[in-house]
């Protein structure tokens, strides 16, 4: 962070601080509902305070009749979830109404009354954070003090006959912050237009400052080249809002940005990850006086779409410094960790990787020859009509199907339901096997072996994808198709077999991929202080045996032969896997049953020779217990802590600190340091800050999918938190570093793992990811 942005953060802390004590306002505040708000109002008090709130239901029909029953009883100050008063305000003329999840929190003011839309009362008791928002939402009235009040919108079109003052005024060196967007078209892939806007101090202002924005349409070559000059030229710390996808544009035209340090999305990701994170949302909930804008996007106007560009850009800024005051010292931790991720993950986006065309078109042969005799199997077994094939994709021959099968009572032919469906049956196993083999092989083929979705310029054999820093509450990274509108999910590709044999590396090069070995594992076993877990996953000859011996009972050596470094029960090793994902997670009986399989659990009945009796269900039950038994710490201490970390904090905060990965070998040579790592755990954590915290909205006391989630969160956020910054470390001491840069490409980083390439005779840079993937870590565990 500058020492100017530095000052301004302090600034407006210290304005913060001034108005955090200002005195809720004494009026009356409208509630303007439908009838579907009924049944929540008693939920409305714990949102508003000491506030005297007036209710009120009924139809709006015109804004005269809002306006007048405001004024008759001396109302200035309304929230509420009608719809049709949105339409009356918005002078909506399409005919799918407005969204109110959209516009809530947008604020309007018509004749001296301020309204404030929120969304509909029943998410009070249906959304996690329904409650939270309501409650910031109305706050804009009640408490309006308490909200930065931005400076004036100010914007202008340039064009290469007035941009050099536009530039001027953008270099200059009081110039704090410049936020930057593009508006792109999917044709030739391409910019339409781009904003800036600049902040500057302004005592003039009530905010203590003023901005400027500026709309450049991409018409020509001068004007990209005016471009260039605004992106690089101006030394202002920039923002934007999602960035990596305008950078992505930027290189396409060689417009390289200058001092990017902010990114909106993810710096709200690193405060609230469980809330969405778009720039609409972003500005209802920072802006007291916002009001959602994106919908000025679909005109044919060319004016109101560069006013809609420009207002992307304002709010960007103005979302970014109300942040910088407002989030706490965690949250700008996370940001510090996750930003970094923005380059490598940039580097990788723009490389992709080579796709063998001609392997592609025959595995694609080769999958839909698979699929044609599973479905002349199909065809067969339900002696379909003879020249016509039973369309597994049709939800009436599926409904139709089912109730054949004796499965009307299901609503739905998705893979959940077809699973229980062939849980009732060998024939159902039988034929629903044929039709969910069906759809996963069209999946993939439509998915990830059709041509087209490569990259549609110069190499047409390069297929792109995009690494997303800020996709999950835990940090670890997401993946999606690229934003030149091609491409594919990078960490949704299936790991064996034909799809991945298309992927393949550049001439003289060969790829390579370094896993984290049973990562999330043994980061359970640290953060619940289970030693006997910690044994297994640190010693063991083979987890998965261990596991199997631990759960089910059976000698070590039974399972898996140390000397010849082989499994000798192949499906018992195999059925102490899910047993041990399942279980680490807090999964219950059902769902492990629908991880497994029914036929899997009564393989597990007659591999250990279980009651005969028993039910499916009383097989998963045994199984999961088997796995507390071996590992007690993990339910006893690890669960348990985690959701009263939740209960009481309302975070998930890691206490782990990462250490440099340089001190991996000294550590190994002298175990003593790992003590005084140890012995120093509180004053190293004091100073890193931790891994990751996790704002948490979700009540796990009162929810089993809630507290699986934040069960889950501690091991697998710890675990991308590793990952992540062995990431950023092979970027910066391999892919950039000039030694190594020409003979070293970074791929990808895809769950547990960093993909490259080396050049042919250069192996030993695979070896240097290697030892930078092993970052030591201090863990603070639940147990302690």
């Amino acid at each position: 962070m500058s020492t100017q942005l530095q000052v301004m953060k302090d600034k407006l802390a210290k304005m913060r601080a001034e108005k955090k004590n200002a005195v809720a306002v004494n009026s009356s505040v409208l509630f303007w509902g439908t009838g579907h708000d009924k049944a929540y109002l008693p939920m409305l008090k714990s949102c508003v305070g000491s506030t005297h709130v007036i209710v009120n239901t009924t139809a709006i029909s015109t804004l005269t009749q809002f306006t007048l029953h405001c004024k008759s009883k001396h109302l200035t100050k309304v929230f509420t979830t009608s719809v049709p008063l949105l339409r009356l305000l918005l002078k909506w003329d399409k005919r799918a109404a407005p969204s109110l999840s959209n516009y809530a929190g947008s604020y309007f003011n018509i004749e001296g009354i301020e309204i404030v839309f929120i969304n509909p009362l029943k998410q009070l008791a249906t959304v996690s954070y329904g409650k939270f928002m309501a409650t910031r939402h109305i706050s804009k009235l009640s408490n309006p003090d308490n909200w930065f009040k931005p400076p004036e919108f100010k914007w202008h079109v340039i064009d290469e006959r007035n941009y050099e003052s536009a530039l001027a005024c953008l270099k200059q060196d009081n110039c704090l912050l410049i936020g930057i967007d593009v508006e792109t078209l999917k044709d030739h892939t391409r910019i339409k237009c781009l904003s800036y806007t600049g902040l500057w101090e302004d005592s003039s202002e009530p905010s203590g400052y003023h901005t400027e924005t500026y709309v450049l349409a991409i018409d020509s070559m001068f004007a990209v080249e005016i471009m260039r000059k605004f992106n690089w030229d101006t030394k202002a710390a920039k923002v934007m809002q999602n960035g990596k996808y305008d950078i992505a544009y930027f290189a396409r035209y060689n417009a390289p940005v200058y001092n990017y340090q902010y990114d909106t999305a993810m710096m709200f990701h690193s405060w609230y990850a469980e809330l969405p994170k778009d720039l609409g949302f972003l500005n209802s909930f920072l802006i007291r006086e916002a009001y959602y804008w994106k919908d000025l996007s679909d005109t044919n106007d060319l004016y109101e779409y560069y006013r809609y560009n420009a207002l992307d850009t304002w709010g960007t800024v103005m979302a970014c410094v109300v942040m910088l005051a407002e989030m706490p010292d965690w949250a700008i931790k996370n940001y510090k960790d996750e930003f970094p991720l923005t380059f490598p993950s940039h580097m990788c986006e723009l490389r992709g990787i080579k796709r063998d065309i001609s392997r592609m078109e025959e595995a694609y042969k080769q999958g839909d020859s698979i699929r044609a005799e599973y479905q002349a199997r199909l065809d067969t077994v339900l002696s379909t009509p003879e020249g016509s094939e039973f369309n597994v994709s049709s939800p009436k021959q599926m409904k139709q199907l089912l109730f054949i099968l004796g499965c009307g009572d299901l609503k739905s032919a998705d893979e959940k339901s077809l699973k229980k469906a062939m849980d009732r049956s060998p024939i159902n196993q039988r034929i629903l096997g044929y039709v969910l083999n069906i759809r996963k092989i069209r999946k993939e083929l439509s998915t990830y072996i059709t041509v087209g979705k490569e990259f549609q310029e110069k190499n047409k054999d390069r297929i792109l994808f995009s690494i997303n820093p800020h996709g999950t509450d835990t940090g670890r990274q997401a993946s999606r198709e690229h934003a030149f509108w091609c491409g594919v999910n990078i960490q949704n590709i299936p790991r064996g077999g034909a799809v991945k044999s298309t992927y393949v590396a550049d001439e003289g090069f060969a790829l390579f991929e370094v896993d984290l070995e049973q990562a999330e594992s043994r980061d359970t076993a640290y953060l619940s202080g289970d030693t006997n877990l910690i044994n297994a996953v640190e010693h063991s000859p083979d987890f998965h045996s261990a596991n199997a011996s631990a759960f089910f009972g059976i000698p070590f050596e039974d399972i898996f032969d140390v000397k010849a470094g082989k499994v000798l029960n192949k499906p018992l090793r195999q059925l102490a896997k899910p047993v041990n994902h399942g279980a680490n997670y807090n999964m219950g009986a059902y769902v492990l049953i629908d991880t497994m399989g029914v036929a899997h659990i009564w393989l597990a009945k007659e591999l250990l020779a279980l009651n005969k009796f028993f039910s499916a269900v009383q097989v998963a039950e045994h199984l999961l217990e088997q796995f507390h038994k071996a590992y007690p710490k993990i339910r006893a201490v690890f669960h348990k802590g985690a959701i009263k970390e939740v209960l009481l904090t309302g975070l998930l905060r890691s206490q782990a600190v990462h250490h440099n990965w340089t001190e991996t070998k000294t550590m190994l040579e002298n175990p003593s340091i790992k003590d005084k790592w140890n012995s120093e755990w509180e004053h190293m954590y004091t100073e890193a800050g931790g891994a990751w915290t996790r704002r948490c909205f979700k009540d796990p006391s009162k929810s089993k999918t809630a507290a699986n989630a934040y069960i889950a969160h501690p091991p697998q956020s710890l675990n991308a938190m590793t990952l992540n910054k062995s990431f950023i470390t092979v970027y910066k001491d391999i892919a950039i570093n000039p030694k190594y840069s020409d003979n070293f490409k970074l791929i990808a980083q895809v769950h547990d793992s960093i993909i490259g390439q080396y050049r042919l005779g250069h192996s030993y840079l695979m070896e240097m990811v290697r030892e930078r993937m092993e970052v030591p870590v201090t863990i603070k565990g639940y147990d302690n």
